[in-house]
């Protein structure tokens, strides 16, 4: 008789039942109905675990108990089952994310929020990048590079005031960004690579070969709310990370360097560093 497959088991756990539970509902299937002396000499586990299972998949209604001596058990079909089981999990989950929700406003803020943290992997980058976007309440300000660009597609963003530059050569791309963000309050703008990477009148010599490693087809920089800076340097090659903040400071410095940026790219003014403050003659 064919063994029960573990790629089985592991699937049903997934989907919750435990693993004497797993083993016990497969062998019904494979029976069609069973004593229990039968599932314990097939799986050759002990009694009270086989009984044990047999109560909870009757009692979720899995499995039928047939009174006879000795009692026989049979298994409802697995369409069923399966669909018990993703009606459970369901449930679950909305009850489980309203709870969270109502936990997320209560958010009790710590110390810890100050700090930088980097998120690994472009998925979790994505999700990262859906889940600001999606909460922004007052405004976004949205820098980004070709490579992350599906990122932010198909996102339902409120209706905030919205800043995004994107650094492409992609034609019709500012066309293509109206139709994905309409309305007076989104500001979009595409300049391409080279435009952005013109120099600063300030720029020292050695930059010139800090941007032999840099793309900035791989750049990112959300700001949402002037609550949340996520960051993702323009390095060749792409990164894997993102750099995440809730630090004040540290948003509001990158905020005022990514403005006077966009001024003189778009509007012409100058980019200068602070001058120094004036010496007082002695006397």
């Amino acid at each position: 008789m064919e063994s029960i497959p573990p790629a089985l088991i592991k699937s049903l756990n997934d989907l919750g039942l435990s693993k004497y539970d797993a083993r016990v509902y497969a062998t019904l299937v494979l029976y069609d109905n069973a004593e229990a002396k039968e599932i314990i000499d097939f799986l050759a586990i002990s009694k009270p675990s086989v009984y044990e299972a047999l109560d909870r998949l009757a009692e979720m209604g899995l499995a039928v108990k047939r009174v006879s001596k000795p009692a026989r058990y049979s298994a409802i079909s697995p369409e069923m089952a399966i669909d018990l089981l993703m009606e459970k999990h369901r449930k679950a989950a909305e009850q489980a994310l309203a709870s969270l929700r109502i936990l997320e406003k209560e958010k009790v803020r710590t110390e810890k929020e100050d700090a930088l943290w980097t998120i690994y992997g472009d998925a979790n980058i994505e999700y990262k990048i859906r889940d600001l976007l999606g909460k922004a309440k007052k405004h976004i300000e949205c820098m980004i590079g070709d490579r992350y660009l599906p990122f932010i597609e198909n996102i339902k963003i409120r209706n905030v005031r919205i800043r995004l530059i994107v650094i492409s050569e992609t034609p019709g791309l500012a066309e293509k960004l109206r139709r994905m963000f309409p309305g007076a309050n989104a500001e979009i703008h595409v300049i391409s690579p080279e435009r952005f990477q013109a120099p600063f009148p300030f720029e020292p010599p050695e930059f010139l070969e800090v941007k032999k490693f840099m793309n900035f087809e791989n750049v990112l920089e959300l700001n949402v709310d002037d609550e949340e800076l996520v960051m993702i340097p323009p390095f060749v090659g792409g990164s894997s990370s993102v750099l995440n903040t809730r630090n004040k400071a540290a948003i509001m410095h990158m905020k005022m360097f990514s403005q006077m940026h966009m001024r003189r790219l778009f509007e012409g003014g100058e980019f200068c560093p602070p001058s120094p403050p004036a010496r007082r003659k002695q006397r």
